[in-house]
């Protein structure tokens, strides 16, 4: 009995990208592949061996009765002395050879099946173990059969990585197209425009550096506990070696981070639902998906980078879009679209919330050349007090590149500093738990806390009796009318209560979901009041500020992707042994962080995490679902042959024991062990199966 287990999931925010049905079919397709081959390797080998083999199934077939009907296959032919069949449970396959049988309850009878009568040479009959049943073979030829999956697996897996590298794999690159404020990656210098090239100290280059396959499964095996070199190169082609500790954003991420998004180009995705809503249908439907930007007002965009830097600068400036586009049909010309888009008004509580103190400061940045320190807290830059720290991202770009003075407290007193203040290359468009606002202009980042420090005068707020010092426990939101509960529930805002922490849920995370929010939306706050401590509930509505605006416009642009191609057949399979090598690594690092608890179980996958991987991935095209099966084939391969009773890996232990000792286990406690190894497996399945369920639950209408 075999077990298909993926290690690691992809993440759920992947499945909003799931292809159509030819995708899904391709997938299943793929995976089927993937066990067939796995179980192929078992039947062949014990053939040769001269094992009778009575069943050779894909999914497992157990009977499952609908009304009227039992069916225990979805299809099954007799070929010979084997039944071959495609069972109706598809966590795996197996091979039913006579006289072996993972059921521990079943051992008496599989012993039984294996005897025959035979007479001698005097005409005495006797009983006797088939010569063709399992357990009538060497231990060497049983640790062949039992082996031949996993190195079925092996020799396959690199089989579709080589057949793959021949097509040409295309792959997302270690191109950063943004570094989140007060990450790791931000702390250490990286800029929009540089790319990850290799991960040695001595700057060795890899070529074709994948984002997610290579660059992320480095920092999850790495994790937190200590810094891993990272060679970058800057736009200019300039090499650095960077050493960078990762960090879990929060206590609810499930894998550490350096805190950077891959590169993406000037090519439209549209959300229409959020476009209609920030700008009205008109606009929203003027936007198609496969637009190509080219320009903004007069500066030419060739590339998301400068996309990026100019939308960041004129938060206060309409932008007046020029794109191309696509025409119908195959001899259709392109055409010119111009599109306005209008400013985008921060929606304000009138709550302005207490920022902390600097957290971050960012290398080679002005704030870390004039002498600011992790723990000063800002007052005013440029004349004018800091004031709400959630609009400071677009009301610094007021004095981008200027030189300005900068009045800290440091220790409680005032410190001014003098410095000439960068220009912001990007900006962020949410800010998830953990993520923190940079001001980017100096350099540095901050919080915006629970206590509040301002409430706007004739603001819902302040009629609602809110003052400065009382601190905000839990926020709520609830839409006033229908439309607002339809738009709040695609977002999943409003899908449950949010207690607030200082390092982690921090107010601009709430801030960021308000400007998501559908505008009729209240936001319910139970705050801890300073005169007398006790809490209240309250709710107040936003209104779109006439002042602030956001940076972000609401845009968003397909990810930049290249393709990698073996240059000769060794080359491919070099790739194929390569990507083999690592999957497995991959694999046990994963279980290895599980056991010791350096990884959350959450990080793992069942069976529909897998196909929806499988899914994704073919819908880039065969080579990436070949890929993607060889580490499917690495992961069957790994986890089969763990040493627990019922895989592959049991098997062997106990065909050891056999050949060390020369005689069999204790048949009670073989089926101890068995009994154990089995509950093991169906535990790990269970697990894995309601983290798939919980996983995909997010992303159902009802989630």
């Amino acid at each position: 009995m075999d077990h298909l287990l993926f290690a690691a999931s992809q993440g759920s925010g992947l499945f909003q990208y799931l292809g159509g049905a030819g995708s899904f079919l391709l997938g299943i397709i793929g995976l089927g592949i993937v066990i067939f081959v796995h179980e192929l390797g078992h039947f062949l080998v014990a053939k040769a061996c001269g094992v009778r083999c009575d069943k050779f199934y894909v999914g497992f077939d157990v009977p499952i009765t609908i009304g009227p009907w039992t069916i225990s296959a979805l299809w099954k032919k007799q070929w010979g002395e084997t039944e071959y069949g495609i069972g109706t449970i598809p966590l795996g396959g197996y091979v039913k050879m006579l006289g072996q049988d993972d059921n521990p309850g079943n051992s008496e009878e599989e012993q039984a099946s294996t005897m025959i009568e035979t007479t001698d040479s005097e005409g005495n009959t006797q009983k006797v173990v088939n010569p063709r049943s399992y357990t009538a073979k060497s231990v060497p030829q049983r640790m062949a059969i039992i082996s031949a999956g996993v190195i079925f697996n092996l020799i396959f897996g690199v089989i579709f990585a080589a057949i793959a590298f021949n097509m040409g794999v295309s792959y997302t690159p270690a191109e950063i197209g943004w570094v989140q404020p007060g990450s790791p990656a931000w702390k250490a210098g990286i800029v929009p425009g540089d790319s990850i090239v290799g991960f040695s100290a001595d700057g060795t280059i890899r070529p074709h550096v994948r984002f997610d396959k290579d660059m992320m499964v480095r920092i999850i095996s790495n994790g937190t506990g200590s810094p891993m070199p990272f060679v970058v190169e800057a736009p200019d082609g300039e090499k650095r070696v960077i050493d960078i500790t990762p960090e879990e954003v929060s206590k609810e991420s499930d894998r550490p981070t350096i805190g950077v998004a891959p590169m993406r180009n000037t090519e439209m995705l549209v959300a229409p639902t959020q476009l209609e809503m920030a700008y009205g249908k008109e606009i929203a439907d003027s936007l198609h998906s496969g637009d190509m930007l080219i320009q903004i007002n007069d500066e030419k965009i060739d590339s998301f980078l400068t996309y990026q830097k100019y939308v960041a600068n004129h938060p206060y400036e309409d932008l007046n879009l020029k794109l191309t586009r696509k025409g119908e049909g195959e001899d259709a010309k392109e055409e010119d679209v111009a599109v306005k888009l209008p400013t985008v008004p921060y929606r304000d509580s009138g709550l302005v919330m207490e920022m902390s103190p600097i957290l971050a400061i960012r290398e080679g940045s002005p704030a870390e050349k004039s002498g600011l320190l992790v723990g000063d807290k800002l007052v005013s830059i440029n004349g004018e007090p800091v004031g709400n720290g959630f609009t400071l991202p677009s009301r610094e770009t007021k004095w981008a590149g200027q030189t300005v003075e900068v009045v800290v407290l440091r220790e409680g007193k005032e410190v001014t500093k003098s410095m000439q203040t960068a220009v912001p290359q990007g900006f962020s468009t949410d800010y998830y738990p953990g993520y923190q606002i940079g001001c980017e202009t100096l350099g540095v980042s901050f919080n915006l806390g629970t206590v509040i420090a301002e409430v706007s005068p004739g603001s819902e707020a302040e009629k609602a009796g809110l003052v400065a010092g009382d601190e905000v426990l839990i926020v709520d939101f609830e839409g006033n009318s229908d439309a607002a509960d339809e738009y709040n529930a695609s977002l999943k805002i409003g899908s449950k209560k949010v207690p607030l922490t200082k390092d982690e849920i921090a107010w601009q995370a709430i801030q960021s979901t308000i400007q998501r929010a559908h505008p009729d939306t209240s936001v319910v706050l139970s705050v801890k009041k300073k005169s007398t401590g006790n809490a209240v509930n309250l709710a107040i509505n936003t209104v779109a500020s006439e002042t602030e605006m956001l940076q972000n416009r609401y845009l968003h642009f397909q990810g930049v992707e290249k393709i990698q191609y073996a240059s000769s057949v060794s080359d491919s399979l070099f790739l194929g042994v390569r990507e083999v090598s690592e999957g497995m690594q991959q694999v046990v690092m994963v279980l290895r962080k599980i056991f010791s608890g350096e990884m959350r179980l959450t990080g793992l996958g069942g069976p529909a995490t897998i196909l929806a991987v499988a899914t994704v991935e073919s819908s880039h095209g065969i080579p990436r679902l070949l890929t993607f099966l060889t580490l499917i084939s690495a992961n069957l391969a790994v986890v089969n042959f763990l040493p627990i009773p019922v895989l592959d890996g049991g098997h062997m232990m106990f065909l050891l024991y056999e050949g060390i000792r020369g005689r069999a286990m204790n048949e009670k406690w073989m089926m101890r062990l068995t009994y154990i190894g089995l509950a093991m497996v169906l535990t790990l399945m269970l697990t894995v199966i309601f983290l798939d369920i919980n996983r995909f639950s997010a992303w159902l209408p009802w989630g």
